[in-house]
């Protein structure tokens, strides 16, 4: 039955079929679900075992306490000493995250990753949509979560007409939730919401809706696109925004593209060694050109960046190359060139590469005396991913990291969701 809200608004009235399934606490729950003995503890999971390192997920038990996603480790022990900090596992959350996609592919082949945690399913036209309605299909996959990847990991599922809708949905309760929005209770959950609320729109955009007149979620649904102009959005900007508060699909995630591909180092020590900063800057080239060819794809503006310590003192460098690149070396070596522009007498806490310029990975211009050499090269990458998916980042190394002591860690990123926080 249509109120008066979604005639008005002309929200979309169909009957939901879209699902969003998002882990809670995931890297966390799944660490708890591994070690009995982390069970009911305070735990982050952090990127290094490092005061300074931030945490990228942190426990129920945490979470109660104010522990966050984003937080530093030292921000955490001073609300909670005794808070246990575990380095990521990035194999485990692999396999779950599979687990995951393997239960939501047994009620639709229209299944969508869009993060390590995070999935979407769209029921329509499925037996299980038919037998079992929406609701019934999300309660068969917390069973299936529950009795497969194991009873300390849950999800928050959302029900609703698009992707973006029922990932809203999925956010209203991030306790084992299962929440649904259709044009009947849109307004009034809209009520209830803030502006940053709402996937995609972080504290900037809120500061540019709200110079256009547009404070809450609600104002943003009514608002014309005259006074989205005002906030600065272009007219094929409002109208995607218009639909998506609907509502309606518009684009999906699948073409939500990352812009930009990094990876850094926390160090226990500072130092200002040349020689210790090249071999973490061709360790972190290699992590990065890694998930560049895992996305299939390659960048031509490099960038390096360095905190100095304990000054906090801060340095960044970038330079477009010739050529879009995607291997660890080429990386590597644009990279070792903008780091020599650094104060060598001062000593780096933290150092950061960076690969933007993004393109598919057969995009680009071919050069014509460089360009023969590539199939050698892509296939030995390939070769050396697959052996380190299989055996792990230390199986294969370069000669001159032989032997030395393992300073960068595999590391998951949530993937750009547009959530700041993980489930």
């Amino acid at each position: 039955m249509r109120t008066p809200e979604a005639t008005e608004l002309g929200l979309n009235t169909a009957d939901p079929t879209v699902l969003v399934v998002d882990l809670n606490c995931a890297f966390a729950s799944i660490e708890q679900q591994n070690d009995p003995d982390l069970r009911g503890k305070v735990l982050a999971i952090a990127a290094y075992a490092t005061d300074a390192a931030t945490i990228v997920s942190s426990s129920r038990q945490a979470r109660d306490l104010g522990i966050k996603t984003g937080m530093k480790v030292f921000e955490a022990k001073a609300i909670f000493p005794a808070v246990i900090v575990r380095e990521p596992n990035p194999p485990r959350y692999r396999d779950v995250s599979d687990k995951l996609i393997e239960i939501l592919e047994r009620h639709s082949p229209d299944v969508l990753r869009m993060s390590i945690d995070e999935a979407s399913v769209d029921l329509i036209g499925t037996p299980s949509l038919a037998k079992l309605g929406p609701e019934g299909v999300a309660r068969k996959i917390k069973e299936d979560i529950r009795r497969e990847i194991g009873e300390c990991v849950t999800a928050s599922i959302g029900i609703s007409t698009s992707i973006w809708m029922a990932k809203q949905a999925s956010n209203l309760n991030k306790r084992d939730g299962l929440e649904r929005i259709d044009h009947t209770n849109l307004f009034a959950t809209f009520e209830k919401l803030e502006l940053t609320d709402l996937s995609g729109i972080a504290e900037a955009s809120a500061r540019r809706l709200a110079r256009g007149g547009i404070h809450t979620p609600v104002q943003f649904l009514r608002a014309t696109t005259p006074r989205l102009r005002l906030a600065g959005m272009h007219d094929e900007h409002a109208k995607g925004w218009s639909m998506r508060l609907r509502g309606f699909e518009v684009g999906g995630f699948e073409h939500i593209r990352r812009k930009s591909y990094s990876h850094s180092h926390v160090m226990a020590r500072a130092t200002a060694s040349q020689k210790d900063l090249e071999e973490l800057l061709m360790r972190l080239a290699d992590m990065v050109g890694r998930r560049l060819r895992a996305a299939n794809r390659r960048g031509s503006i490099v960038k390096v960046g360095v905190v100095y310590r304990p000054i906090d003192g801060h340095f960044s460098r970038q330079a477009k190359q010739p050529q879009p690149v995607s291997t660890g070396d080429e990386i590597y070596q644009a990279a070792l060139k903008l780091l020599a522009a650094r104060d060598p007498r001062l000593t780096v806490g933290t150092l950061g590469v960076g690969l933007s310029g993004l393109v598919d990975g057969d995009g680009g211009q071919l050069d014509l005396f460089t360009e023969p050499a590539r199939p050698k090269v892509a296939r030995l990458e390939a070769a050396v991913d697959r052996l380190r998916d299989r055996f792990g980042e230390d199986a294969v190394q370069r000669s001159r990291l032989l032997g030395r002591a393992r300073v960068v860690r595999d590391r998951i990123a949530f993937g750009n969701t547009g959530h700041p926080d993980e489930g």
